[in-house]
């Protein structure tokens, strides 16, 4: 099969501040593009994650589990439902590596966006937060 990108990619950018229970601070940073490949046929979301601030106060906000998660939008508004795309990494070892992720699915004749955000898992239950979320939209 040959890929080719037949609309330019569109780049996202997600900041989320997550404060700890002394006013510490880290800011985590989910950057990248997406684009339409084979004739609006796929999709493909290539993006990184990363502490951009606050690395020494991972364990003051827990250390969390971080990922990403991808939702599609439809032309009716209908969504996808939310799905994990990059692995799970601690925010300590954020600190050290960042988090490359690449991402490809169908993509529908009546898809026209998708939604990117963080998540954090918080300790043995797991209790999640979730950072804004990026809107891209590829199809008018």
């Amino acid at each position: 099969m040959t890929q080719s990108i037949e609309a330019p990619a569109k780049e996202f950018c997600v900041d989320w501040e997550m404060e700890g229970n002394d006013g510490d601070r880290v800011n985590v940073t989910l950057s990248g593009q997406v684009s339409l490949l084979d004739g609006s046929r796929f999709y493909k979301v290539d993006g990184v994650l990363y502490i951009a601030e606050g690395a020494e106060y991972c364990r003051q906000v827990g250390n969390p589990r971080l990922y990403v998660r991808r939702n599609g939008v439809e032309a009716s508004g209908r969504h996808w439902g939310w799905e994990t795309i990059s692995s799970r990494k601690t925010a300590n070892r954020l600190c050290t590596m960042d988090g490359y992720f690449v991402r490809t699915g169908y993509w529908a004749p009546s898809d026209r966006s998708i939604q990117l955000s963080i998540v954090a898992e918080h300790g043995i239950t797991r209790r999640k937060s979730f950072s804004s979320t990026a809107t891209v939209r590829l199809v008018d």
